[in-house]
């Protein structure tokens, strides 16, 4: 499988002030984003290690940024992760981080 990715544009009365949110998605299953300031990060959801990790037990789950290059734009970073798919998902397998996917 591959990651491929959709875009949520703003809608509504106030959509100016909004900003657009652009999801990673695996197994057709969200399970990032690309931030959508500049510099453009790729960031993933995965399951904690252990339940207070960070401090929050009422989530089994967080947020991790890959250290990566700072992209100019969202395709250079969609196509960073595409180029990277299989390093992506082998550290992840090694680490025994999941990646979190809703069932």
């Amino acid at each position: 499988m591959k990651f491929t990715f959709k875009t949520h544009k703003a809608t509504g009365r106030y959509r100016s002030f909004e900003k657009d949110c652009h999801d990673i998605k695996y197994n057709k299953i969200a399970c990032g984003n690309i931030t959508d300031d500049f510099p453009f990060y790729v960031k993933f959801q995965v399951i904690k290690k252990d339940i207070n990790e960070d401090g929050n037990t009422n989530c089994e789950w967080k947020w991790i940024t890959l250290k990566t290059p700072e992209f100019e734009n969202i395709k250079e970073a969609k196509k960073w992760v595409k180029e990277n798919t299989k390093r992506i998902l082998e550290f992840f397998n090694k680490n025994k981080t999941p990646l979190f996917l809703e069932e």
